[in-house]
């Protein structure tokens, strides 16, 4: 099951066709989904988490809370809408590319990539290149 909570005034244009594309993700990776939150929020909201849950004082774009077990993913991701928003135009990419991005990323954490050491952040971004082309392309939606 996925579910999508709205914490900030956004609302995600399509939930079916989110939804649609994450299962898919997840089955190449040969796993299922028990429970995926998507709980989109604003910068405060994600930094008074980070403070209280991570120990951190600083913005980011995504936390992900790991509750899943063998092949089953169960989490919450946080996303701030606002972070997003910044990035896409730092980076001059659409929003919704720049969000898909995000939540691919969670997923991936949640399936048990890794990002923290160089060869792992390649593997990390490769995988999210090919999700988002099989997204782009209709293969999946």
């Amino acid at each position: 099951m996925i579910n999508y909570y709205y914490e900030t005034k956004f609302n995600l244009y399509n939930e079916f066709y989110f939804s649609k594309w994450i299962f898919f993700v997840v089955s190449k990776e040969n796993k299922f989904i028990k429970e995926l939150n998507f709980i989109f929020c604003d910068d405060q909201y994600l930094i008074n988490i980070n403070n209280k849950y991570l120990n951190k004082n600083y913005y980011t774009d995504v936390i992900t809370f790991d509750n899943s077990e063998d092949k089953n993913l169960d989490g919450d991701i946080f996303i701030s809408i606002k972070r997003i928003k910044y990035n896409s135009l730092k980076l001059k990419k659409l929003f919704y590319d720049e969000l898909k991005r995000v939540i691919i990323h969670a997923v991936l954490h949640l399936i048990g990539y890794k990002d923290k050491k160089e060869t792992e952040k390649y593997i990390m971004s490769k995988k999210e290149d090919i999700y988002l082309f099989f997204l782009k392309k209709k293969y999946v939606c």
